[in-house]
């Protein structure tokens, strides 16, 4: 099985190198993930500029634009016989709503859309450094349970790994998504809007998410699933 890794923290960034070393043990391993931070890029792809990618170690790129940017790259030029796409682990949560800002996510989504199976996987944390050992065994869990199965083309999951002191990995629970927006406020400072928002206290739909990742379960949701149309040529 061939594993395409991307992120939206960073080719250097430390969820990535966990997820890595998790993934090698179900297959090879190629790497193209943003040269910068790109948090909350949401979907956005670069048009006005070329992109370039630089391999910083064997298999491992760093390209010069977006997480989408990374899955378009990886799938279409530099790994295009991947299995799966998985995009992580974020360092935070990617919950409910949060799916339409993230770049984690979006990175997933375009592989969707591409036509692979892909999977977005982000540590939930309570204001406290993430434990990426952790986090790796935890994802160790998701990608033995979900790369087992072949979906078909297209499809999208995903995962949030909650924040426990468990001396082994918590239930995975297929969920759906928290639909409750972010408690959000906005302060004027210098005629400027600022936002103010605390995500521990947002909304917890019973049984979605937002509620299972809060109570110490790993909670996996099937966003999408996309068939590529494929047209005929006349």
């Amino acid at each position: 099985m061939h594993l395409l890794l991307t992120n939206d923290d960073g080719y250097d960034a430390p969820g990535l190198a966990a997820l890595a070393d998790v993934a090698r043990e179900f297959g090879k391993v190629t790497v193209v993930a943003p040269d910068t931070h790109q948090s909350n890029c949401s979907h956005g792809t670069t048009t006005d500029r070329p992109l370039e990618a630089k391999e910083v170690s064997p298999g491992w790129f760093a390209l010069g634009g977006t997480p989408a940017d990374c899955a378009r790259v990886g799938l279409l030029h530099i790994a295009r016989d991947a299995d799966w796409v998985l995009s992580g682990i974020n360092d935070g949560g990617n919950l409910g709503v949060d799916v339409y800002m993230s770049g984690t996510v979006a990175a997933a989504r375009e592989a969707m859309l591409l036509g692979k199976p892909a999977m977005a996987i982000s540590q939930f944390r309570r204001g406290r450094p993430t434990d990426w050992a952790r986090a790796a065994r935890d994802a160790r869990t998701v990608l033995a349970q979900l790369l087992e199965h072949r979906p078909g083309r297209g499809t999208l999951w995903n995962v949030n790994l909650p924040d426990h002191d468990l001396p082994q990995s918590p239930e995975v629970v297929e969920c759906d998504l928290d639909p409750h927006p972010l408690p959000l406020t906005l302060e004027v400072v210098e005629g400027k809007y600022v936002y103010h928002s605390n995500y521990q206290q947002r909304r917890r739909e019973p049984g979605a998410d937002v509620d299972l990742c809060f109570g110490g379960r790993i909670t996996a949701t099937r966003v999408a699933h996309y068939a590529p149309l494929h047209l005929e040529k006349r």
